[in-house]
């Protein structure tokens, strides 16, 4: 997982900057837009494993809070 979707405290927390794909990081999707569009392609990622996943995040709070849910 990149700096676009991180755990913060409590909630799961969206960041244009964190994004590598240009058309997201535009100003002509709106902030609620954006975050919608992050968790899908994560949510699609994630359920096309056919063997399993492995799951690594950039972010160490994100990488904590994965690894207590384990």
């Amino acid at each position: 997982m990149g700096p676009d979707l991180v755990w913060r405290t409590d909630r799961w927390v969206t960041d244009r900057a964190g994004s590598k794909d240009p058309k997201l990081k535009s100003r002509q999707i709106s902030d609620v837009g954006f975050d919608r569009l992050v968790r899908n392609v994560y949510k699609v990622l994630f359920t096309r494993g056919m063997r399993g996943l492995g799951i690594y995040s950039t972010d160490t709070e994100t990488r904590e809070y994965l690894a207590a849910l384990v």
